[in-house]
Parts: structure tokens; sequence; C-alpha cells
């Protein structure tokens, strides 16, 4: 009997799987629009699939629906995970998981580390070969995918997630070479950091100025002549300071 395969997210000219299932006599039913309905194939594969399957959905496969994702998971699940596994150096990686009703957070099936050769130094090379590694993973494995004939086993340790707006402007850039790219986004990540630094002195000091005005209404209404007394050395001191910097910026 002809097994099938619903095939969810990237057409044939995204990915060679669907014709390579359709060379092995598998037939394949193939869309990019939300599903409402999984009943009638033999296996439902997800890749580059934009959707959400809700629980209701993924109830009405026969078999777990599986996804093909270009990371190490847990590591960098969501969005643009062969950029955050080289930004936050976390492994690089390909895996088939059983979707769940988490994001990429479902059993593992099968999956591999993929070390990048000196020469894939973009994050479209890299791309490229995540995705080589992906199929090839899934058509080695494509037996047991079919028959069920595989052990899952849970995702282990916390792992990492991202989302489609956590991606910088400087990393839409698919041909910069990673090292200075990743140089430049270490120094704005830097500036963003400081001045995050400075906005909370900026905070602390605003709080702290309510607390000085406090303190010094109390002191003039419990010591008002001896509180004045020390106000006068504080303007003293001050303009000192004034004209210690008016000396040492050359006026």
């Amino acid at each position: 009997m002809t097994k099938t395969v619903r095939f969810l997210g990237y057409d044939r000219a995204a990915t060679g799987l669907i014709g390579q299932l359709e060379g092995r006599g598998i037939a394949v039913v193939h869309t990019a629009e939300p599903v409402t309905d999984l009943s009638g194939a033999d296996l439902n594969v997800s890749f580059g699939y934009r959707h959400i399957i809700p629980e209701s959905v993924l109830a009405t496969s026969a078999r777990p629906v599986v996804n093909l994702h270009i990371a190490y998971l847990p590591y960098n699940r969501g969005a643009h995970p062969n950029f955050w596994a080289l930004y936050d150096n976390t492994p690089s990686g390909v895996t088939i998981h059983e979707i769940d009703a988490g994001v990429d957070t479902g059993p593992i099936c099968f999956q591999r580390y993929v070390n990048f050769a000196p020469d894939e130094n973009t994050l479209a090379r890299t791309h490229a070969r995540l995705i080589r590694e992906i199929e090839a993973l899934f058509v080695e494995n494509l037996d047991a995918l079919l028959s069920g004939d595989y052990a899952a086993r849970p995702q282990r340790g916390v792992g990492s997630f991202h989302r489609a707006a956590d991606l910088p402007d400087a990393a839409r850039d698919w041909d910069a070479d990673l090292d200075t790219l990743f140089a430049k986004l270490d120094r704005e990540g830097r500036l963003r950091e400081d001045l995050r630094i400075i906005d909370e002195i900026q905070q602390v000091r605003t709080r702290n100025n309510v607390n000085w005005m406090d303190l010094l209404r109390i002191a003039i209404k419990t010591a008002p002549e001896e509180t004045k007394a020390v106000l006068r050395r504080i303007n003293s001191d001050d303009n000192r300071i004034s004209d210690l910097f008016r000396k040492l910026g050359g006026n």
C-alpha cells in the first residue's frame, strides 16, 4: 500500500525532500496554509512551517507530528536558531522532534551536532549547511519515522528560546562575515549596557535627591540655624570645586 506524507511548510523550491519522498513511491500532500485536520496521512511532517498547530489539530493525527528544526534542542528553540547558536556560542545542530503544545519543546526523535568548516563563515552558508544536514537526517531515518519504530526521548535541560523580534538588525545581513558581524553586535551590546547603566544612575540619583530634600526639611525644622551654617559651608565648597573645574578646563 502506498504511504502518504503530509508535508507542512517548505515547497519544492525550498526543499528537495518532497521530490525524494515521491521518488520512493510515497504520496505527498503539501500545504503551507494553516491546517485543521491531520488525519489520513501515515506521517505528518513540519519543515519551515509558519503556523502554530493547536493541540486539538495535533490530536487528529494518527501518530505524533514531527518537526524538522535546525538547532540542537533544547538550545535555540523558536526563531533564527542558526544565528543564536553562533552568537551565544551554544551547540549548532539539527533535530527532528515530535510536536507538542509548546514551541520546539517536544520529545526528540533524532538529532546531530554540526561543526562548520572555516569557509562556512556567514549566516547564509551556515544556514545552507544546516538545511542539508536536517534533510539528510530525515532521509536516513525515514523508514523509522514512517513506521514509528523509534524511541523519542524528552528534552533535557532548560535550553534557550528566541522570538523573531529578538534578532538584531545587523544580523539580517546574511552575507556578512561572522567575526565582523559579532564584533559589531558586541560593540552595540556594550553601548546599550552603558546607556542602561547611565539611565539607572539617573533614576537612583533622582530618588536620592528626594531623600536629601527630606533630610534637609527635617534639619531645618529641628535645628534651623545650625543647618543654614552647614549649607553655607557646602555652598562655599561647591564654589571652590567650580573654580577648580574652570582651572582644569583652562578657563
